[in-house]
């Protein structure tokens, strides 16, 4: 009974270091802040985090591992690797609109506002970004994907994705522009800039 008290003091905590992280950012998040909206005195959080710092690098590894996951489950066996790119395109962007605020929490704090996010907790970051290199990789070797420069390509894509749900997620999106014929746009346009444009034939390869 005891430990399940603990869990459910440590999600309160979480969630509403979520809620003030969103609504009030980083510089004005605090431990007593965070304990005054659940009811409980701030010596409570450090039973469960470290610190400031410590909670927020929890809420974006939370954040991180849901959408690396829902990546690598959207990632077929078989399939070319334009329609690969697609599944991980459409993943993202779905984790986005589903989860706003989690994927919010991933890009919101600037490192040098914190402690560096730990280095085995980046590891397991960079998962997603793995997946879309692998695939990258893939379609280079088979003469599908038209790409030099694979790894920074696979950072590209996620900036440009990351760019267009910017607009979206923060309302932006000029009102005469429906919302879900933007996002199909987008994305066409993104898979389309890493397809071999030279060779009509692995086009087809990549349909079969």
């Amino acid at each position: 009974m005891e430990e399940v008290k603990k869990q459910n003091l440590k999600l309160q905590i979480i969630e509403a270091a979520r809620e003030v992280l969103l609504s009030e950012g980083y510089r004005n998040l605090s431990l007593r802040k965070i304990a005054r909206k659940i009811g409980v005195s701030a010596t409570s959080i450090y039973l469960h985090f470290e610190g400031k710092d410590n909670l927020v690098h929890s809420l974006i590894e939370a954040a991180i591992e849901r959408l690396n996951e829902s990546l690598k489950l959207a990632l077929p066996e078989k399939g070319g690797p334009i329609n690969k790119l697609e599944k991980l395109a459409w993943a993202y962007v779905n984790f986005a609109l589903t989860h706003p605020r989690e994927y919010q929490i991933i890009y919101l704090v600037s490192s040098d506002e914190m402690t560096r996010y730990p280095k085995e907790k980046f590891r397991k970051a960079r998962k997603g970004y793995k997946l879309v290199l692998q695939v990258l990789q893939e379609g280079i070797a088979e003469g599908i994907v038209d790409e030099k420069k694979p790894r920074i390509a696979s950072y590209t894509f996620w900036a440009q994705l990351h760019g267009v749900l910017s607009v979206v997620l923060s309302k932006r999106l000029d009102t005469r522009i429906d919302q879900e014929e933007f996002i199909e746009e987008a994305i066409d346009h993104i898979i389309s800039s890493y397809r071999q444009k030279t060779s009509l034939e692995a086009e087809e390869l990549d349909r079969i």
